[in-house]
């Protein structure tokens, strides 16, 4: 047995039997994850939230310290324990949401395969408890809304009808909706002009300011489409994974706002 993916696997097959459906299946594994993550997720959203409020007054600071780096950096690291920020707290949950991911995408191909023929029984047996055991004649049910969870959305425009291609589009387009709007909402304040400014040359920006702004605008427009191109080449329960692991990110977010 896998330690690391036989959790998955075995989520994936009880919520199976409880819905009948492999996609309902996948929605409620990732609902689980998402709410068993929340412990670990909260204080990284609220430090993230308390960073966007604070922006006007690093910006004091920035202002204030002009090219001087080293005494720029100890104000900040001052200023963030004055007000009981941690930086680096999103870092932990970050890399644990990427490991998840990992595991959850292995695990799914592992049943996926599985329902097209490509598993062994005895193999898919070893990952899971006693009590949710199945026989060599178990066949998931993988129709969800009309689409094959187990085809990417490639395959499924060469091998089916324009209709089963609805969901796909849903999930991918979601995605990277559901994903911009997240980047929006936890992003400092905006760098736009103002009207007051608009029309007039802007001041010459640092090194580091400039990079932290392409940082921003990639995570905020490079990501979203990224997710609907890779996500093109992944089989639609991958994408349903993505898009319900987004949306209750996004739901967080808010709740924590």
């Amino acid at each position: 047995m896998n330690l690391l993916i036989a959790p998955f696997v075995n989520a994936l097959f009880w919520f199976n039997g409880l819905t009948g459906n492999l996609g309902w299946a996948v929605v409620g594994v990732t609902v689980v994850i998402k709410i068993l993550m929340w412990p670990l997720m909260a204080p990284s959203l609220r430090s993230a939230g308390k960073m966007k409020e604070l922006q006007p007054r690093l910006k004091k600071l920035q202002e204030k310290y002009g090219k001087d780096r080293q005494g720029l950096a100890k104000a900040q690291m001052d200023f963030y324990k004055q007000e009981g920020i941690n930086p680096a707290s999103g870092c932990l949950p970050q890399i644990l949401q990427i490991a998840v991911l990992l595991l959850f995408f292995s695990a799914f191909n592992m049943v996926s395969g599985y329902s097209e023929g490509k598993g062994n029984f005895e193999e898919i047996n070893k990952q899971l408890i006693p009590a949710l055991a199945i026989k060599q004649d178990f066949r998931f049910n993988t129709r969800f809304i009309g689409s094959d969870l187990t085809k990417t959305p490639a395959k499924i425009i060469k091998e089916e009808s324009g209709k089963a291609m609805v969901l796909p589009l849903i999930l991918l387009l979601g995605s990277g909706l559901l994903q911009y709007l997240s980047s929006k909402l936890m992003m400092p304040g905006s760098s736009s002009p103002s009207r007051a400014t608009a029309g007039k040359p802007s001041e010459k920006k640092g090194d580091n300011e400039d990079i932290m702004e392409v940082m921003r605008v990639q995570s905020t427009y490079m990501m979203p489409v990224m997710t609907v191109v890779i996500g093109w080449n992944f089989s639609v329960g991958l994408s349903l994974y993505w898009f319900v692991n987004s949306l209750t990110m996004l739901v967080q977010q808010v709740m924590v706002k």
